[in-house]
């Protein structure tokens, strides 16, 4: 590599590194800042090569071994090493974004499952009381955190019933939860390479306002719809549910985007637009149903004004 991407890489590794330990020093907040993990190696790479990511995942997975556990190590190397590296080397080959992001999604989970197992196996652990365990440690910490924030009695009480349903189901739905994490992570990554591009790379496939899932895909969302009516496969509808009701959520945003641009608003305006769907209940859900019924209704055909 080139002196600029040492510098730059080295410098990727850092923000690696606090991208990843915000959970344990912000909180749930550090939630939110940890999906970027993936951000600095992917950018490197997009800019330098696949030498210049190679370099920060190596390093970083390297100073996890001395800053967190085994468990950390293996979290990072399942959730952001591939599209860390896998990611923009396919956008690098010219592959379209939805179509890289869709393998690249789908190595992660393969890598991920493989991790899990071959970490099981070695602690001699069966998945469900690991997974418990992780459950448990989270509620531990998000009631840490109540209190530091000054809740107290009938309210800490509320907020740990509250945290124990929550756990309850992440546990029913975890395989289809972590899938959604994964592609949450591509899907932030992705646009924030978009976003910070400036004409040092290309990223090829449809404008994002234009964007469609495959209409079959509706299929698997009415027959994972009818599988929470039957006892005995309602988990793998649960699980269906998790991954598939983040995709339509996507498309609904590209329907928002294409009708946002289209308005000659101020910046402030649109960007406090995006920041409501995301954050105002029940706007997401509004936003996901939207993706649904694009299928049918077509929100982005413009529209003929009478006269």
């Amino acid at each position: 590599m080139k002196g600029e991407a040492v510098v730059y890489s080295i410098a990727g590794v850092g923000v690696t590194l606090l991208l990843l330990l915000s959970s344990h020093w912000l909180g749930p907040v550090g939630a939110f800042t940890s999906i970027l993990a993936a951000l600095p190696a992917c950018y490197l790479t997009m800019r330098y090569g696949l030498s210049a990511g190679i370099f920060v995942v190596m390093l970083s997975a390297v100073a996890l071994l001395q800053l967190a556990d085994f468990a950390g190590i293996v979290s990072y190397l399942g959730m952001y090493a591939v599209p860390s590296l896998l990611l923009p080397s396919l956008l690098r080959r010219s592959w379209s974004w939805d179509r890289a992001l869709l393998v690249s999604g789908a190595v992660t989970l393969l890598v991920a499952g493989t991790l899990l197992v071959s970490y099981v196996q070695l602690n001699g652990q069966e998945l469900g009381p690991l997974i418990d365990q992780y459950l448990k440690a989270e509620v531990d910490l998000a009631m840490k955190a109540y209190k530091e924030a000054g809740f107290s009695g009938s309210q800490l009480t509320d907020l740990k019933d509250v945290a124990i349903q929550v756990a309850d189901i992440i546990r029913n739905t975890f395989v289809g939860l972590y899938a959604a994490g994964v592609l949450v992570v591509h899907f932030v990554t992705l646009a924030l390479l978009q976003r910070f591009r400036r004409n040092r790379y290309q990223i090829d496939g449809a404008v994002f306002t234009q964007w469609r899932l495959p209409a079959l895909l509706i299929w698997f969302l009415i027959i994972a719809g009818f599988a929470l009516l039957v006892p005995q496969v309602a988990v793998v509808g649960r699980n269906l549910l998790a991954v598939l009701l983040p995709l339509y959520f996507v498309q609904g945003l590209a329907v928002v985007c294409c009708f946002v641009q289209r308005k000659s608003w101020p910046p402030a305006i649109k960007g406090l637009i995006y920041v409501l769907v995301f954050l105002l209940n029940p706007l997401p859900l509004v936003v996901t149903g939207v993706g649904v019924f694009d299928l049918w209704i077509d929100f982005r055909r413009p529209r003929i004004k009478d006269l």
